[in-house]
């Protein structure tokens, strides 16, 4: 049967692969650590479940607004004042089934065949199939080697007559960059005065180690209609799973949104928005805690990386993923994460699909002895002075001298 061109030429999420493999190898009993994992292991905040559990004692589970229940996108507006300092108006929020179908909303409004988005890498695996997918050019711009920030210069250079958007994403996956303030200065003011749509994808806007109030795009524009702000409830709350997110936005672009929701998707789940709204208005200190917990994590995998001798990584500023360069080791990152998987039993994923090959993205928003055991896998099966044998579960296994 006859598959589109389109479709044919979409690539399968790494992240989801990878995912996928690893949970066929732990079902055959492997002792498989997972470092490619993006969601946090912290169950969903106690507010959360209990508005799931009331609402669906009361058996009416239906369809909703477009836009999501008045509820919710009251609960969105609260979020945005107490974060952003800004206070958007009903008509300026939509609701969507996860912040991945907000941003691919606002794609498919803004974007004709041949227009381009420009982002920077290291970026989100899923940004150019998405533009793709719109009949968009993806324009990417590669940072100073070395660094994860780009210079706005070059972002501006990439802009043409074409470009309808610029997406940044800070605190970056996979990088765990959080871009400056003269960085998103320059970019919020460009994209006003070129008429160029601002995308501010804030999934981790919270996730910041050193500094409780990340840059926003708010913070440096007067007119807020080229601004889009994205965010959900999957990462800060561990509610990966209940699939909501949501977009900010100019009223006439968010019409044009909750059109296209509305002829895709629909409505969001009206289960999952009352469970997400509980959690916005809730006990904030889940976020607290997630975040200081990640922090540990993340000092213990710095401090396992050090035995890596020939290994170049920059601690993460935020988020829960370490981009390292394994170049040194192996130049091709799949070749690698592949050798990793069937060496060590770790999970990575190749720098390739975030534009930054040599590179292996870690994830440490596990458990923290799985991280060190995963981040001492990886030593044995690439540096020379470790030991010739580990143990890997019940197995040991023996690593070939060179």
């Amino acid at each position: 049967m006859h598959i589109s061109k389109l479709a044919s030429e979409l690539g399968d999420s790494a992240t989801l692969a990878l995912n996928a493999e690893a949970a066929r190898l732990r079902e055959n009993g492997e002792a498989v650590i997972h470092l490619g994992g993006g969601e946090p292991a912290s169950p969903a905040p106690e507010a959360a479940a209990q508005a799931g559990i009331a609402k669906l004692q009361t058996g009416r589970v239906k369809y909703t607004p477009v836009s999501g229940t008045k509820k919710m996108k009251e609960a969105v507006i609260r979020y945005t004042q107490r974060h952003y300092g800004k206070t958007p108006l009903l008509s300026e929020v939509l609701v969507s089934g996860g912040a991945k179908q907000a941003l691919y909303n606002f794609l498919l409004s803004a974007v004709d065949p041949g227009d381009e988005v420009i982002f920077p890498a290291p970026y989100w695996v899923s940004y150019p199939d998405m533009v793709r997918l719109c009949g968009g050019v993806p324009v990417i711009v590669q940072p100073p080697k070395g660094s994860f920030e780009p210079k706005a210069a070059d972002l501006k250079a990439a802009a043409t007559a074409k470009t309808r958007a610029i997406i940044l994403n800070s605190p970056n996956n996979p990088s765990g960059e959080v871009y400056s303030q003269e960085l998103v200065r320059e970019m919020a003011e460009f994209c006003a005065e070129r008429r160029i749509y601002l995308v501010q994808d804030d999934i981790y806007h919270q996730l910041v180690f050193f500094d409780d109030s990340p840059v926003s795009c708010y913070d440096f524009a007067k007119d807020h209609s080229h601004l889009v702000v994205i965010n959900g409830v999957s990462k800060l709350y561990g509610m990966t799973g209940f699939r909501i997110g949501w977009s900010i936005a100019e009223k006439s672009l968010t019409a044009a949104m909750n059109r296209v929701q509305g002829q895709t998707t629909s409505c969001p789940s009206d289960l999952s928005q009352e469970c997400a709204q509980a959690a916005l208005d809730g006990d904030q200190s889940c976020v607290a805690e997630l975040r200081k917990s990640l922090l540990e994590n993340r000092d213990a995998l710095l401090a396992e990386l050090k035995n890596l001798k020939k290994l170049k990584v920059a601690p993460p500023k935020g988020t829960f993923y370490c981009l390292a360069d394994f170049s040194a080791y192996e130049p091709d990152s799949s070749k690698l994460c592949k050798y990793l998987l069937e060496k060590a039993l770790v999970v990575t994923v190749p720098g390739r699909e975030f534009g930054m090959e040599g590179h292996l993205r870690l994830s440490y928003c596990g458990k923290k002895e799985d991280i060190i055991e995963g981040a001492r896998r990886i030593y044995w099966a690439l540096e020379d002075s470790a030991p010739r044998t580990i143990k890997i579960g019940a197995k040991t296994a023996e690593r070939m001298l060179k």
